[in-house]
């Protein structure tokens, strides 16, 4: 006989099963013992949740002759019938393949027949973001006013792919993410089921790995039952998941916090090369460096591992900053989509991995990162007995005028533009940013703009007033004036003087322009 998957196996039948969706299941029920059924409904939400099993779920107990807490009794002839694949009142399409406008009048077309075995017949089109403009088109109308012995149910992970006429028309319920808790006790059920031994720790890596999917945590459940013979251990769910090696990932993330370039490349081509996938390598990272911030703020019930994996966590832990490891998290983070589409991702995932060891980013906690590092470093020499050289301080004359160096043109324009570009107004900022001469001379920074626009734009008071105030913040001791550029003599009038000088010498001379 033909294996079944655990998740088609499974299947909720009735609404009592379903997990993680009570707003849902509860509203629906409701409806359906108050006779309040609508024509059209909406389902939305990630992957795995439950909407097309809703939906048949749905489909079913509208039609029972003698439903049983909202949900369909399965007893019934009618429940009976319709749980033959080869009834015609229970239709689900598939909008990814049938998503031209051919299929939707077919549709049409189809409703204005009467169901054969209940009182309605139930359309639950999954995907429907899939369809074309014309399609939807085509399905407007008969999505407003049906028969009403028909039901629409649509479905899609995509919602804001769907045009607002469509919304407008259906009842909606947005499906959430389930719970690691729901999501454990789930495979904890089906486990016991399926008479397997398991551990505590690999069910609740599971549920973990799900990512708040029901499918997805059955899915590799499923996997899990045929990797191990006798009892599932932790180390079996992670083999299965083919996640890298722990010690391996700890020692890239160690080497990524001590920014320790060289042992970064070596680590991420040792992995490369073992067979692991740079996104799963990258996945892992900031699984870690999520793990040492969990144990940092003492939150360690939030950490699933092996008591020997949890021994080195907590030595790397002990030496690691916070500031470091949210430092880590949010630059991995940001390049799941360019390791998605890059062409080169393991260069992708080194340049990220340097980035976040050099904590060359300008974001706070980068920052204070760093100092923390500098300081963690300058108390270790001290401890070494390792001092700063003393120098001997330098006189300083009695009355001697304080000479001052220089200032930066270019920095001091820099400092300018960064200061209005976070703290606005923009249209400062947009003036900034366009190309003009400055000079900085005996205390005053003198701008010369191109146009008379942007002279009077320089001129205006306000701007002053901003440009001053920016030149506090940042300890700039300047002052500031907008000046116009001596365009050189009228050349008109310089013509017609050439002309008339010409002509008392009696010479003839034709000048144009």
């Amino acid at each position: 006989m033909s294996y079944t998957a655990l998740y088609r196996k499974y299947r909720p039948a009735r609404f009592d099963d379903v997990i993680g969706q009570d707003h849902i299941t509860e509203t629906l029920r409701n409806q359906l013992k108050s006779g309040r059924v609508g024509h059209a409904y909406l389902f939305t939400g990630s992957r795995g949740t439950g909407k097309t099993t809703c939906a048949k779920i749905f489909a079913r107990a509208v039609n029972c002759l003698s439903p049983q807490d909202g949900s369909p009794c399965g007893k019934c002839a009618v429940c009976k019938a319709l749980a033959d694949p080869s009834n015609i009142d229970i239709l689900e399409i598939d909008a990814a393949s049938n998503n031209r406008v051919d299929e939707v009048r077919e549709i049409r077309e189809r409703v204005k027949y009467p169901p054969v075995n209940g009182k309605y017949k139930v359309y639950i089109i999954d995907e429907v973001h899939m369809l074309t403009d014309s399609a939807f088109n085509a399905l407007l109308k008969t999505l407003e006013e049906p028969p009403e012995f028909v039901i629409f149910i649509l479905a899609t992970t995509e919602v804001h792919k769907l045009p607002a006429t469509i919304l407008s028309r259906c009842m909606r319920f947005d499906f959430r993410l389930v719970s690691v808790d729901l999501l454990a006790q789930n495979i904890r059920r089906i486990f016991d089921a399926e008479s397997k031994k398991y551990e505590e720790s690999a069910v609740r890596y599971i549920a973990g790995a799900g990512e708040g999917s029901v499918r997805d945590s059955l899915s590799i459940a499923d996997m899990c039952l045929s990797r191990a013979e006798g009892t599932l251990t932790l180390a079996d769910a992670l083999d299965v998941l083919g996640a890298a090696d722990r010690g391996k990932i700890r020692a890239l993330t160690d080497s990524i916090l001590c920014g320790n370039a060289k042992q970064i490349l070596l680590s991420i081509d040792e992995l490369t090369n073992l067979g692991k996938s740079v996104s799963r390598i990258a996945k892992d990272v900031l699984g870690c460096a999520r793990d040492l911030l969990a144990i940092k703020t003492g939150a360690t019930s939030l950490v699933i591992d092996t008591p020997e994996n949890m021994e080195k966590l907590n030595e790397l832990a002990a030496s690691a900053e916070p500031d470091a490891l949210t430092a880590v998290i949010r630059t991995l983070s940001a390049v799941d989509a360019e390791l998605r589409y890059s062409v080169s991702p393991k260069i992708v995932l080194e340049t990220a991995c340097l980035r976040a060891g050099k904590l060359a980013d300008s974001d706070p906690d980068a920052l204070r990162a760093r100092i923390a590092r500098l300081e963690k470093r300058i108390d270790e020499l001290s401890a070494s007995g390792v001092s700063a050289p003393q120098s001997a301080p330098t006189p300083v004359r009695q009355n001697a005028p304080v000479e001052q160096a220089p200032a930066d043109t270019d920095g001091v324009w820099g400092k300018l533009i960064t200061y209005f570009r976070k703290n606005g107004p923009m249209s400062i900022y947009s003036l900034l940013c366009n190309t003009h001469e400055v000079t900085v001379k005996d205390g005053v920074l003198t701008v010369y703009p191109q146009t008379d626009a942007e002279f009077l734009q320089f001129s205006d008071p306000e701007t002053e007033t901003q440009i001053m105030r920016a030149f506090g913040a940042n300890n700039i001791a300047l002052s500031f004036k907008a000046e116009k550029r001596d365009a050189g003599p009228d050349m008109d009038s310089e013509i017609d003087r050439i002309k008339k000088m010409l002509a008392g010498g009696k010479a003839k001379l034709n000048i144009t322009r």
